[in-house]
């Protein structure tokens, strides 16, 4: 009985554990731009959404993923406010106005019904909005100098466990707060906010600037994925719509990595 109990929350944790760690390596080793791709890939909420699916089913993974996508946008106010602040505040300060400021888009975020024509336009009122106000932090480059760091064993394995415990309180929560809350919870950018915690004193202020701004394009392509998801569960079930999603968000990834050489800094 006790072991059955704690089996899927174990699963579930060094699952996004192993992810995360691999991610982050990959991260702090690869530039402001890779960087920011890497940690916008559904490190957090791909995971979530599997084990929402196994414990709930296809109805209410689409309610949940289309108030995900909404609160995508939440998101995108996350780094354009970080992205405002960042040069000009301390560390914590500045982390802690953009996390207020995702926590307030949320609150009104939940108060509203959804459709996925609304949710969809805006995502893309915030976004372009973020790109033309983060422009000039756009990074042409990586070379970005890095100060050495004295890391501390337990940073990566600490962000890892965090992350690896906010997807198991969420899906361990979604019973009792319903889809749509689930779906706004399953996008809080704990993966941003740890990569922003750990690498900032490596890259500076002005490297971070760089990274969210960067992050914009790639955590649009993650709203048109869970709208994508939201709208094909229903249709083609679970393990299609899962796939979909999964090849829609590598799609935009690679278009983003062809593209850059020719997208206006």
């Amino acid at each position: 009985m006790t072991t059955a109990f704690w089996l899927p929350p174990l699963v579930r944790a060094i699952t996004t554990a192993l992810l995360v760690l691999s991610a982050s390596a990959a991260a702090e080793m690869a530039g402001p731009f890779w960087g920011a791709l890497i940690a916008s890939l559904p490190v957090s909420a791909g995971p979530a959404y599997v084990f929402l699916a196994i414990q709930h089913g296809a109805d209410f993974v689409a309610a949940s993923a289309l108030g995900s996508c909404a609160a995508n946008a939440a998101t995108g106010l996350f780094l354009i406010a970080y992205g405002l602040v960042a040069a000009r505040l301390a560390a914590w300060p500045s982390l802690a106005i953009a996390v207020l400021t995702w926590l307030a888009a949320a609150l009104a975020i939940q108060q509203i019904t959804w459709t996925p024509f609304t949710a969809l336009f805006f995502n893309l009122v915030v976004y372009v909005g973020g790109f033309k106000l983060l422009r000039s932090s756009r990074s042409s480059d990586d070379a970005l100098p890095l100060r050495p760091v004295r890391r501390r064993w337990f940073d990566l394995p600490a962000r890892a466990l965090a992350i690896a415990a906010f997807v198991t309180a969420v899906v361990g929560l979604s019973s009792v707060i319903g889809a749509t809350v689930t779906g706004i919870a399953a996008v809080y950018p704990i993966s941003l906010i740890s990569l922003i915690v750990i690498v900032r004193p490596q890259i500076g202020a002005r490297g971070c600037s760089v990274l969210v701004a960067d992050a914009l394009p790639p955590m649009l392509g993650f709203g048109m994925m869970l709208l994508v998801l939201h709208v094909a569960i229903p249709r083609w079930g679970s393990p299609i719509a899962f796939a979909t999603a999964l090849l829609i968000t590598m799609c935009w990834s690679c278009a983003l990595v062809l593209l850059r050489p020719i997208i206006p800094k």
